[in-house]
């Protein structure tokens, strides 16, 4: 029993100590949100306010992937690197599309992976590279 009480309460401390707050709608107002790219019902946009280029091939910025068929969306916090033509997630936001209350989300970075000629990722890198006005 004590051990039950224990895990909880270090579980309730970790989620506070990562800043999780479910419920609450995620803030879109400081965001300048611009269309890339579709496939299928997933449309993919980038927070031109977020973006920080660090040279030719580096740059972090905000992903918006929504899934409207699903009522989903994603914010993520990406690292690409268009020389290795690799992209990596450093935080993640996971929200109901039509009433924007967080649903999930990490503070946690993931492994960078790779990305393919012509994915919605490599649309993306360019795009932070090449905004259209």
């Amino acid at each position: 029993m004590m051990r039950k009480i224990l895990l909880t309460l270090l579980l309730a401390a970790v989620l506070a100590a990562g800043g999780v707050c479910f419920a609450e709608p995620v803030d879109f107002s400081d965001m300048d949100l611009r269309f890339v790219d579709a496939q299928g019902n997933t449309g993919y946009y980038v927070d031109m306010n977020s973006v920080q280029i660090k040279n030719n091939d580096e740059a972090t910025a905000r992903v918006e992937i929504v899934k409207a068929d699903a009522n989903c969306l994603y914010l993520y916090t990406i690292a690409f690197d268009r020389g290795k033509r690799t992209y990596q997630i450093l935080d993640s936001v996971v929200a109901a599309y039509d009433t924007k209350e967080q649903t999930g989300g990490s503070g946690t970075p993931l492994k960078a992976q790779g990305y393919a000629k012509g994915s919605a990722m490599e649309t993306v890198a360019e795009y932070i590279y090449s905004p259209q006005l």
